[in-house]
């Protein structure tokens, strides 16, 4: 299985293509899960047992994201980090545009 975000509700076709990876469950609990921890982060942790988030939501998840990213560019572990990464990268440009509409809701899980 995998993790991705997608808006569960889409009010056009942009919002019903939405679709971004962010990591097999696996992958997950060997980077993402432990490096959260590590940081003491709160939303981070929930993806791989689902959340919904909001507009106002936005601004502490992309947060620890960035905290997230920071970390891992300071990791040794080459191909896993860079993974780990570029997808990080990818939810932080992609969900400041999921979110522009008030009332949208994108779920990671």
């Amino acid at each position: 299985m995998s993790i991705s975000a997608f808006i569960p509700e889409p009010a056009d076709e942009l919002e019903r293509q939405f679709h971004v990876p962010v990591a097999a469950e696996a992958f997950f609990a060997e980077c993402w899960e432990p490096a959260a921890e590590a940081l003491g982060l709160k939303w981070v942790p929930v993806f791989s047992t689902g959340i919904e988030i909001m507009k106002e939501d936005l601004p502490d998840v992309l947060d620890e994201l960035n905290r997230l990213k920071e970390w891992a560019m300071d990791q040794p572990g080459g191909e896993r980090m860079e993974k780990l990464t570029m997808r990080i990268e990818l939810l932080l440009t992609e969900l400041p545009k999921a979110l522009q509409r008030d009332g949208a809701i994108v779920y990671i899980g």
